[in-house]
């Protein structure tokens, strides 16, 4: 299955994902070399998986995810 042809709501599942991953590799630190300043990289992608689960949350249950307690999405 192409990426346009998945639901909505898992494509953005699948962008927060890869956003998680890539928070996760830079806060880590460099592999190699000295320090590196990451800190406005992580605050823009920070921000956009913040945009990202409210474009999630904007969908609404109606598209037959599971939701968790009180009725909010699970991350």
């Amino acid at each position: 299955m192409s990426e346009s042809e998945k639901p909505l709501r898992q494509q953005i599942d699948d962008a927060m994902a890869t956003i998680r991953q890539q928070l996760d590799r830079l806060r880590e630190g460099p592999t190699m070399g000295g320090p590196s300043d990451d800190r406005s990289v992580i605050a823009d992608l920070e921000a956009e998986y913040q945009r990202l689960k409210e474009a999630r949350r904007g969908l609404g249950p109606h598209d037959g995810e599971p939701e968790g307690p009180g009725g909010e999405l699970q991350d």
